[in-house]
């Protein structure tokens, strides 16, 4: 997650690159996805890419658009395992004819894309949405078809030369909506008449068929769609996986088909890697399900920091998403990082946080550890008042004067955060009675003899740490057994947050009540 050289920070090369190579006009970053499943972390890596260099072409003083394309038109290629047996049915046809999985609404497509824009908006991304399926419908890729289907012999020989694929005797450039079957996969091509952009096919059911091509009814082969948009809409900046980065991949392919058959310059390439999550070999994946959703995300932790944490590294390095205690770990360093910035100061990671800030002004995330903040909140039972409290009593007094908002937004994402991604071993909970626990003679000498040191103390975590610690060696007992009869007593659990902390941080009476084993 390091970052290779802040002096070389990735996106002042890559914007230096763009405007030597376009120095005048206004220019165009584009991203697509399509809304195939749920929109999870590793595609927030696509429109983050896209706004990146938007926001620093802007910065550099260009006029600059960022057009997001919604390929709502491509076909479903199979029932994934979150959709129900009767998807069988729907492989192969477009995601906006597809019903809903939710039942609510319109379309397949509709019900994961508007999840995807509410994240988007979250983020900060500012862009145009385009869904395919309307620029079809509209006639918008009609010229673009009638080309590829003049050019058909020539585009055989690219991809032959390009990719090594060598495609069958019958293979056109074009997929066509079967009218019988709803299916972009079962017409089988006749011919195609140049004159009203239609294709005659054979339809599922045997019977002869014409598509319009001005209706949405015919759509390019991937591999041609691709270099077709960038001529349509002049995209000049182009983000994009690397599997469509290798070498004879659809954009290698789509650079010589982009000249060939369309006449256009490729745009730019910022090939970006994938986000895994820890523990996971492979990318994130909606259909192999080892993903965490992209809205679900945004509940454990602010937009702020996924920007960070995706803009830190340079596009081709590979991201972990960690939602267990690698959470600490980044949030902490965003939390010093942007205490820094707005000292002043010049941290490692200043362009990364500037460029992931949305206000630039404030405290996102306090300067409490967020370990901490973890260990508070579940004491004061998510009481704020008290969680305030905890937090003065345990040197944190400045960061409550004037984090104070910072800390309260800061406790939502602690409690969505505990509830479905904390280890168990983080979680507790202070037992308000008394634990039911077969304590032995040397136990009930221990607690005797700790209460008899702490009654005369102030309990400070060191304090209760050391008696503890001595107690314990006095007693003839393991340090480690003492401790954990403690929070045996406090949590009923046989570890938790460091003893000394924890103790300190709840009421004095309380805390020598239950030693002396009284409810």
């Amino acid at each position: 997650m390091n970052q290779d050289n802040q002096n070389h920070y990735w996106l002042d090369i890559l914007v230096e690159k763009i405007i030597k190579a376009h120095p005048e006009g206004e220019l165009v970053v584009s991203s697509g996805i399509s809304p195939s499943g749920p929109y999870h972390v590793g595609h927030a890596r696509e429109i983050l890419t896209a706004d990146a260099v938007y926001r620093g072409l802007k910065q550099a003083g260009r006029a600059v658009r960022h057009l997001h394309f919604v390929d709502d038109i491509e076909a479903l290629r199979k029932r994934y395992p979150y959709l129900p047996e009767s998807y069988e049915l729907e492989a192969g046809k477009p995601l906006y004819k597809i019903p809903a999985p939710d039942g609510k609404s319109k379309s397949y497509a509709d019900q994961f894309f508007a999840e995807y824009l509410e994240s988007s908006k979250l983020l900060g991304v500012e862009m145009e949405v385009f869904r395919t399926s309307e620029l079809y419908s509209n006639g918008v890729f009609t010229e673009m078809i009638n080309l590829a289907m003049k050019k058909r012999d020539q585009i055989v020989d690219i991809l032959l030369h390009v990719s090594g694929r060598e495609l069958e005797a019958d293979w056109q450039p074009i997929q066509i909506l079967d009218e019988s079957s709803g299916s972009l996969k079962t017409a089988k091509f006749v011919g195609y008449d140049f004159d009203s952009c239609k294709a005659h096919y054979i339809g599922q059911d045997g019977k002869d068929y014409f598509a319009d091509a001005a209706k949405g009814q015919i759509k390019l082969d991937w591999r041609l769609d691709w270099p077709a948009r960038w001529k349509l809409y002049g995209v000049q900046i182009e983000g994009f996986g690397r599997e469509h980065a290798t070498k004879g991949g659809s954009y290698d392919t789509g650079v010589v088909l982009a000249k060939e058959i369309f006449g256009y310059q490729a745009p730019i390439a910022v090939p970006y890697d994938n986000i895994a999550l820890k523990g996971e070999t492979k990318k994130m994946s909606s259909s192999l399900g080892n993903l965490v959703k992209l809205i679900d995300s945004l509940e454990i932790i602010p937009a702020e920091i996924l920007r960070y944490f995706t803009f830190k590294s340079r596009p081709e390095r590979q991201l972990t998403f960690d939602t267990g205690l690698g959470l600490y770990t980044l949030i902490d360093e965003y939390a010093k990082t942007e205490a820094a910035v707005l000292a002043g100061e010049e941290p490692e990671f200043k362009q990364a946080w500037q460029l992931a800030s949305l206000s630039g002004k404030e405290h996102i995330i306090s300067t409490v550890p967020f370990s901490h903040m973890v260990t508070v909140y579940q004491t004061a039972r998510g009481d704020g008042a008290m969680v305030m409290d905890l937090l003065n009593r345990t040197g944190f007094e400045k960061a409550v004067q004037t984090q104070a908002d910072s800390i309260a937004r800061e406790l939502d994402y602690v409690a969505r955060w505990l509830a479905a991604y904390a280890p168990e071993s983080i979680k507790f909970e202070v037992q308000t009675k008394l634990p039911k626990l077969e304590l032995t003679s040397q136990d009930r000498d221990f607690l005797g003899s700790l209460v008899s040191l702490l009654a005369s103390s102030e309990l400070t975590p060191d304090t209760i740490h050391d008696a503890v610690y001595t107690t314990a060696t006095a007693q003839g007992i393991k340090p480690g057994a003492g401790f954990k009869l403690i929070y045996q007593l406090f949590l009923n659990k046989d570890q938790g947050p460091k003893l000394g902390f924890f103790l300190s941080s709840l009421d004095r009476d309380f805390v020598i009540a239950r030693l002396s084993l009284k409810s």
